[in-house]
């Protein structure tokens, strides 16, 4: 018996009129969703200094909730974005935003680190089914000569979300105007009104969508994924923590190779792929999703390290810190809308290079950055990555979203997101290492004549500088601070130029990978595997 079944006639959901009709407004209704998961894990570093101070969690109980929320979320995307496909994407986005509130309600009650923790892993469980489903969803219901423009939107949400997180948790920790000062669980509960909104939204505007021939899923391909995933993010995560060459993160490194080339053997001997492994033959969507990956690699590294910055050498509250990133955020909204007409004149490989060249100037100006720089300053650099944000990531995502059959709008998603998560993990643990290593070689503090126990916490790290300083008082508390303040500058600077690098060459590769590939037709390998057709209600 053929696996394949024959789900709805074969009717494009942007070719019906209803759907066609309310093609903006469902846009909207998925750039809701999308910001509201991308907020709540933005606004999640302002609430962890208060999170420790009131439930007592160690270092490593932070680090796990950082990570618990990581590793399930990216894990879990291409299981999910097959779901969805073969399921049903309304369907899917529905069940994760139930899931992704009872993550948040999990974690607002808590009383330990760990039940944090436990919540955060099931908001991750709920995100990876919202983020996949709300693109799969745009790509299917805009015809072809909107969709480039309707996925730059999307993108562009997705990078102003990141800079509304901190912002809104900043307001309900300090409280400002009419807003009172809540504690950090209103930082998980502030989800629940969006979430019930969200769901009526989609359940009143969204269509049901899912693959036209209904395939056989891959559960061993998705689970070798899923441990193949949270093996690299483990090792990227403790690799800080533990030490890049310690047993247990070299161990995780070489399981993540080994289960990778596993991965690969699967894909292409099993005939129903999660993956399918010839859409990499596709230079859109090879190209693309190394574009997310750098691109993200390099910011989600600078939203980390920004905050400590304007935070312990600036001296900005939470909320200051998260209200100074509002022009980049406008950035992003006002410039990604329109790079799919730069890419339509240009070449998208031109903009996502010239994205890049953008990038670097931005981390280039933060090469300048002093213990006294001004706001105004800041918003120069603050500007630039914006811009060089879009001008990356929305023309990389359409890229990949178009360069996949639409049955696979899905998988194309999760992919899109998958290499979104891995990029910044990667960033965070590689520029939080950068920053730490030139920190502790710059720092000097044996003229104070401090006890060993003190040296070692204010070589370690700027927050532990803090604490020692806290801890003497005075004067010299003072001059430790200042130390402290100028150390973490250099090494900010120092590391935001090694970034410069990064971008540069990951613009001139993207330009060069890309000459003569952006007028290649869509779906080239669409007849290659079953249950590619058209993508119907």
């Amino acid at each position: 018996m053929d696996p394949t079944e024959q789900t709805a006639p074969e009717v494009p959901l942007h070719e019906q009129p209803e759907v066609h009709a309310r093609r903006w407004l469902i846009l909207s209704v998925m750039c809701l969703s999308l910001v509201l998961v991308v907020m709540a894990v933005s606004g999640l570093n302002v609430a962890l200094p208060t999170i420790q101070q009131d439930l007592g969690a160690s270092g490593t109980e932070l680090l796990w909730i950082v990570a618990a929320y990581a590793i399930v979320f990216a894990g879990l995307l291409l299981t999910a974005g097959a779901m969805g496909d073969k399921f049903g994407r309304k369907g899917a986005l529905q069940a994760g935003l139930i899931v992704f509130a009872i993550g948040a309600v999990v974690a607002a009650v808590a009383s330990s680190g760990l039940q944090v923790t436990a919540g955060r892993a099931v908001m991750g469980a709920g995100a990876a089914f919202i983020m996949p489903a709300t693109l799969s969803i745009i790509s299917v219901v805009f015809p072809p000569e909107e969709r480039f423009k309707a996925i730059a939107i999307w993108a562009g949400f997705a990078g102003a979300g990141g800079a509304i997180g901190p912002i809104i948790s900043g307001l309900l920790l300090t409280g400002w105007w009419i807003v009172p000062e809540f504690g950090w669980p209103a930082t998980f509960l502030v989800n629940l009104p969006v979430i019930i909104l969200v769901f009526v939204a989609v359940t009143a505007v969204a269509p049901r969508s899912r693959e036209s021939v209904s395939t056989p899923l891959d559960p061993i391909g998705g689970g070798i994924s899923i441990v193949g995933i949270a093996a690299l993010l483990f090792a990227i995560i403790e690799g800080p923590e533990l030490g890049w060459l310690s047993p247990v993160v070299l161990g995780s490194f070489a399981a993540a190779a080994v289960i990778a080339l596993v991965f690969v053997w699967w894909e292409l001997r099993t005939e129903y792929p999660i993956l399918p492994m010839s859409f990499f033959r596709e230079r859109r969507f090879s190209v693309g999703s190394g574009v997310i990956t750098l691109v993200f690699f390099i910011l989600f590294s600078f939203f980390l390290l920004q905050t400590l910055y304007l935070q312990f050498v600036l001296g900005y509250s939470p909320l200051e810190a998260g209200l100074a990133t509002l022009p980049m955020a406008l950035s992003i909204v006002l410039v990604a809308p329109r790079t799919a007409s730069l890419g339509a004149r240009f070449g998208s490989g031109v903009v996502m290079a010239s994205g890049f060249i953008v990038v670097a100037g931005g981390l280039a100006w933060l090469t300048t950055v002093s213990t006294s720089t001004t706001y105004p300053n800041l918003v120069v650099a603050f500007v630039l990555l914006g811009i060089g944000l879009a001008l990356t990531s929305a023309p990389a995502t359409g890229n990949i979203i178009t360069s996949v059959p639409p049955d696979k709008a899905g998988v194309g998603s999760a992919m899109n997101d998958t290499t979104r998560e891995l990029g910044g993990a990667i960033g965070i643990a590689v520029g939080g290492s950068l920053v730490a290593t030139i920190y502790s070689a710059t720092i000097d503090l044996t003229s104070f004549g401090l006890p060993s126990a003190a040296a070692d916490a204010a070589n370690e790290s700027i927050g532990g500088a803090f604490g020692v300083a806290a801890g003497i008082g005075g004067e010299t508390g003072s001059r430790i601070l200042l130390t402290a303040q100028e150390a973490f500058t250099t090494a900010f600077a120092g590391t935001m130029g090694i970034f410069v690098v990064v971008a540069l060459l990951a613009g001139v590769v993207t330009w060069w990978s890309m000459r003569g590939h952006d007028t290649e037709p869509a779906f080239p390998s669409q007849s290659d595997h079953p249950g590619m057709q058209k993508d119907v209600q």
